[in-house]
């Protein structure tokens, strides 16, 4: 792609984006952290209707399309679970207990040359503890990138589509060299992290574990692009199967 030139006022005006992108992610951890996630949605993410349309939460085993499903798994559901938490722990408050921590770091935002959109990816070292009846609590550490589109709107920048992919989750505690090798990444799986994600709009396994990074989802570093296409999504239309076709035949397991 041949690089375009930009005055100096335009230069400055694309830095400042990609600030004011970093500094959205950035609040989201905050965010995340104190559990106030119909927040998150209400503020963060896209708002105009067509863009909520095919604004998409996705992980290892799918995505959530739209923004009714993105609430319905991200902030309903998630509710639901912890009052059921609290009521089994006698708590008299919901979260009574629990720590959600996902920093990021090592960010790498890519504006468009139009200035429309942008695409970021950072790598999250994570964890969440989960507070039990018996007084103990399930920790669980987390480790994965996390990349997302980002679109303009008139009030400021915007997550548009999101996807945590996740390299590593184990509990806290748990010798990592116990875990099976091939674990089972199906809907009926006992892992706690799986069972969270419930059943998305789109089911699919984006990212095998098993193999750490050969399957390359999602791609990285965000490259170079003039304009946002439905090729480059983060989102499911974005998706592309590993290339590696020889390592689907037994070992991806779960690829087509």
């Amino acid at each position: 792609m041949e690089q375009k030139k930009f005055t100096d006022e335009e230069q400055i005006r694309r830095i400042w984006d990609v600030e004011d992108v970093k500094t959205l992610m950035h609040k989201r951890v905050f965010l995340q952290t104190g559990d106030r996630r119909a927040e998150e949605l209400a503020t963060m993410w896209v708002s105009d209707p067509e863009l909520q349309k095919t604004a998409s939460y996705g992980s290892n085993w799918g995505y959530y399309v739209g923004m009714d499903e993105i609430t319905k798994y991200y902030v309903t559901n998630h509710a639901a679970a912890l009052e059921e938490q609290a009521k089994a722990n006698g708590a008299a408050e919901i979260n009574l207990g629990n720590m959600y921590a996902h920093p990021l770091t090592t960010g790498l935002v890519e504006l468009a040359l139009d200035g429309k959109t942008a695409k970021g990816i950072w790598y999250t070292i994570g964890n969440e503890a989960m507070a039990l009846s018996d007084g103990t609590s399930h920790v669980q550490w987390m480790l994965g990138k996390v990349a997302a589109d980002f679109v303009r709107e008139a009030d400021g920048w915007k997550i548009w589509h999101l996807v945590v992919s996740i390299d590593v989750d184990c509990e806290a505690g748990h010798n990592y060299g116990e875990y099976p090798v091939y674990e089972d990444w199906s809907a009926n799986s006992s892992n706690p992290v799986r069972k969270e994600f419930g059943t998305p709009t789109v089911e699919m396994l984006t990212h095998d574990v098993t193999f750490n990074w050969w399957d390359d989802y999602p791609p990285m570093p965000p490259k170079n692009y003039e304009t946002f296409t439905d090729e480059i999504s983060y989102g499911p239309e974005g998706y592309k199967p590993p290339e590696v076709v020889g390592m689907r035949a037994g070992e991806g397991r779960n690829y087509q």
